[in-house]
């Protein structure tokens, strides 16, 4: 398939054959000439851009809305992602995964105020080898493009149902998710994010699977997670590793601990429900708990997690790159709860290990804190002889962005000023 610049498009359509008007009158419907075609259907289509849980780009591609407030993709875009934003002209938005079918390697996302053009789909029963195909998306996230070709074959299953469309070239490097439209403006495929690099480089998703997606792709989302990243689809080496297929959004609806108070051996459940957020910042619980995309906490107003939220250091208990930052001081104070907390302590970063949250292995990093802790039981008082030892373990996983397990111990104070602390904090599930 040959991809033509803008300018070319007027001679292009000049040299196409012109349909005699009972050909015209057959199809019953009128074609476009491609630059009115690329102007209708161009509006649809929007750069889709996946990043890891520290704001490193992994694949970019395309995507297409197909329905007010959601865009469909190749799920291979999105694979180990954190974060994923539609962008066109200086805007953007976040996205949330909605109906994902990882089989078929087609998602819809959920985007909320996407002011789009909603692309037409084409009927199944109006596809015929030897059509006019036009593919319009953006190739490694640069400007949109335009290619024509045609329908080279249909692909159908034993039962007739149609598995995959052949078109009779091959497309540009870095199209996934492109919309592949037929001479009157609809949609009638997708291509996958392997469509530069694979053996089915002429092959297309049929647009009929949009409308199969709330049946077939309410299931399984997690194993979104693991589909390789496509580099092909990036125009680069993905090396880096990203969220779950919850975080395939880059935003959870809800993140859930368990706490266990060990001195009283009584649990309760912690969980961090998400607001409307921007792309610069992740807010939950109303704002109780903001953080930026690559985990960075930027704010804690509201402890709901005892030790962990209560005494945290600026920035959280990790830090963006642990290998540069194999140690470090924290000293800093809390004010939450009505109590306030002075903290003196040293962090090292310690060895490399694997836990296992919601059934799937994680690799972690262990932090160990190890110092002093000052508490004042009011706030506002400024006797604070409640000294005691701080000890603190924290498993952090990159691949997440955030802290997996927190334990944390002190003791310190006498008579009515005494205070002791022994907890473990779980991840359980992201959702």
């Amino acid at each position: 398939m040959k991809y033509l610049s803008f300018p070319a498009l007027a001679a292009l359509a000049i040299a196409l054959p012109v349909l005699t008007a009972s050909a015209q009158e057959a199809r019953n419907t009128a074609t476009l000439a491609p630059d009115v075609l690329f102007a209708r259907v161009s509006p649809s289509i929007w750069v889709v851009q996946a990043s890891d849980a520290q704001g490193k780009v992994l694949a970019t591609g395309s995507a297409v809305s197909a329905a007010a407030g959601t865009a469909v993709t190749s799920c291979q875009l999105l694979a180990k992602a954190s974060t994923v934003t539609l962008k066109r002209d200086n805007v953007s938005y976040g996205a949330a995964l909605a109906l994902p079918d990882v089989e078929r390697d087609l998602c819809q996302l959920r985007i909320s105020n996407l002011p789009a053009t909603v692309a037409e789909v084409a009927p199944a029963n109006a596809l015929q080898v030897g059509m006019p195909l036009y593919v319009i998306g953006a190739p490694r996230g640069r400007e949109l493009t335009l290619g024509v070709g045609m329908l080279g074959g249909i692909r159908r299953s034993a039962a007739g149902e149609v598995e995959a469309l052949q078109l009779a070239g091959s497309a540009e490097a870095g199209l996934g998710g492109a919309g592949v439209f037929d001479a009157q403006g609809r949609l009638v495929g997708l291509l996958p994010a392997s469509a530069a690099s694979a053996p089915t480089a002429n092959l297309a998703m049929p647009a009929s699977w949009i409308a199969q997606l709330p049946e077939r792709g309410g299931r399984a989302i997690e194993r979104l997670a693991s589909l390789p990243v496509s580099s092909a689809a990036s125009g680069a080496a993905a090396t880096g590793t990203g969220g779950p297929a919850s975080l395939v959004a880059g935003r959870p609806s809800v993140i859930e601990y368990q706490l266990h108070d060990r001195l009283t051996n009584t649990y309760r459940k912690v969980v961090y429900r998400i607001d409307p957020s921007t792309d610069e910042q992740i807010s939950f619980n109303n704002g109780g708990w903001v953080e930026k995309p690559n985990g960075e906490v930027v704010s804690v107003t509201s402890a709901i997690a005892g030790e962990f939220d209560s005494v945290m250091p600026p920035g959280g208990w990790a830090k963006e790159n642990l290998k540069e930052e194999a140690a470090w001081r924290a000293r800093y104070s809390s004010t939450l709860g009505g109590s306030r907390s002075n903290m003196d302590l040293n962090a090292t970063v310690m060895e490399d290990t694997a836990l296992t949250i919601g059934g799937r292995e994680h690799k972690v990093v262990r932090i160990e804190y190890r110092g002093y802790t000052q508490r004042f039981p009011n706030a506002g008082s400024v006797f604070g002889n409640q000294y005691g030892r701080y000890v603190a373990n924290v498993w952090f996983s990159q691949e997440l962005g955030r802290v997996v397990r927190f334990e944390a111990e002190t003791r310190g104070g006498a008579g009515s000023v005494a205070f002791q602390v022994r907890e473990t904090l779980e991840l359980v599930s992201i959702r």
